[in-house]
């Protein structure tokens, strides 16, 4: 039985529906960014925040969360700066509403790492003098893509995460593990020599 003409439209909206379903993605997500100082021991971050209420999280020796310490923290809005009240340690609390955080935060053992209760797009720039991208010395958790920035930075995206970890290092580093690197090599060629020579010989 031929389909009429009304059936073949309504397939074709139904069609283009799920089409469009298919295509439409949600919001994205919430954007944070991570200035590493240029002593290494310090950040300073822009986070946008939204709701009433905003953790700052790192990671503790078992893998617990644990609060961040936080300074200079200030919160602003479309009209200025918002008043807020600590919940706990980790937890600040605020109007509802849409707002951007700033503050310092403290980097040991050039280890920077941060958590989110909702999918962020992170962006981290490492001054120069310091690196990431020898994987024996820096590390990039997953989903992190290493890019250089400006003026000799390198910097790390993350498009869409809940956490972000990093290590980088500096120069002296990188020479006391070349300098280590070719002293075992060499070690290793004159240790290998005499036993290459004498199956030569065998042979």
């Amino acid at each position: 039985m031929r389909t009429s003409d009304r059936d073949r439209c309504r397939s074709a909206v139904f069609a283009l529906c799920i089409a469009l379903a298919l295509i439409i993605v949600p919001a994205g997500a919430l954007s944070a960014e991570y200035q590493v100082l240029e002593n290494g021991t310090a950040y300073r971050a822009t986070v946008e925040i939204t709701g009433t209420e905003h953790g700052f999280w790192g990671q503790g020796m078992l893998g617990e969360r644990v609060p961040l310490d936080v300074e200079d923290l200030l919160v602003t809005g479309p009209d200025g700066a918002v008043e807020i009240m600590w919940e706990d340690a980790g937890t600040i609390t605020f109007p509802e509403g849409n707002y951007t955080a700033t503050y310092r935060g403290a980097i040991r053992n050039n280890h920077l790492q941060a958590f989110f209760d909702e999918p962020y797009a992170v962006t981290t720039v490492i001054p120069e003098g310091l690196d990431i991208r020898n994987p024996l010395l820096g590390m990039v958790s997953p989903g992190g893509q290493i890019g250089a920035g400006e003026n000799d930075t390198v910097t790390v995206a993350w498009p869409r995460t809940t956490y972000i970890e990093l290590r980088f290092y500096d120069p002296g580093r990188e020479i006391l593990l070349n300098t280590f690197g070719t002293i075992w090599v060499v070690m290793a060629v004159v240790l290998l020599f005499p036993y290459l020579l004498a199956r030569l010989r065998e042979e």
